[in-house]
């Protein structure tokens, strides 16, 4: 039986039970998963995967995992997030992949294609960083060319920061993208990269649309009297 096969093992048991951990503590999330269409999001997610998100907390990795809780989820993580031994050890074990923005880090990029090949998942926040709310950011192609070397679609999703703790966080997630349907050569050229790195974008950014639209009318119907 494959890696992507095995239900238990011994190497993942840091990160099966700071899944297990942190799903207890979900219901503070009270997750609200919506499709891009507006309905109830009842997707799921087999073999290989990336979930690209918005970056706008430092909660977001742990949101993606709530919202995918049946997969392990790994993350890529800026490597000054990861800094001293003990977090890094932590971090590591729970299913980060450090990562330097600064260079051009073939290492941690050689791994996230591994896990991908193995048929797992690998959560990436394509803008680069936090961003505020509605900030609108170009996408780096990094996402792009790791589910072109792996073979995996790339499933685009929006969650905007809660203005208070007690409101449901609200998730939205697209239709999954194959960025090999932007390629026209054995070998992608930039035109190609961009090109699927705008589908991912404009995906993303219909995903905001509805959390746009979600909260105006929640908003309208508070507003309205005798509601």
């Amino acid at each position: 039986m494959g890696k992507k096969g095995k239900l238990f093992q011994w190497k993942l048991i840091p990160y099966d039970l700071s899944h297990f951990v942190g799903s207890l503590t979900a219901i503070a999330f009270r997750m609200k998963r919506l499709h891009v269409s507006g309905e109830r999001y009842r997707g799921r997610i087999r073999g290989g995967a990336i979930f690209a998100m918005n970056h706008v907390g430092f909660s977001d990795p742990f949101v993606v995992s709530v919202c995918f809780w049946y997969r392990r989820v790994f993350y890529l993580a800026a490597e000054a997030v990861m800094q001293g031994k003990l977090r890094s050890l932590l971090l590591r074990g729970t299913g980060c992949i450090k990562i330097d923005r600064n260079i051009s880090d073939l290492e941690a990029v050689k791994k996230c294609i591994g896990i991908l090949k193995e048929g797992r998942t690998l959560a990436v926040f394509p803008q680069g960083g936090l961003t505020g709310e509605g900030e609108t950011v170009q996408i780096k192609s990094g996402a792009i060319l790791m589910a072109l070397q792996a073979g995996v679609p790339i499933i685009p999703m929006y969650s905007p920061r809660r203005e208070h703790w007690y409101q449901r966080k609200v998730v939205v997630i697209g239709d999954a993208i194959d960025c090999g349907e932007f390629v026209t050569k054995k070998i992608p050229s930039m035109k190609n990269i961009e090109a699927a790195s705008q589908a991912l974008q404009q995906a993303m950014q219909r995903c905001r649309e509805v959390c746009e639209r979600r909260k105006k009318h929640d908003d309208t119907t508070a507003a309205a009297p005798g509601l």
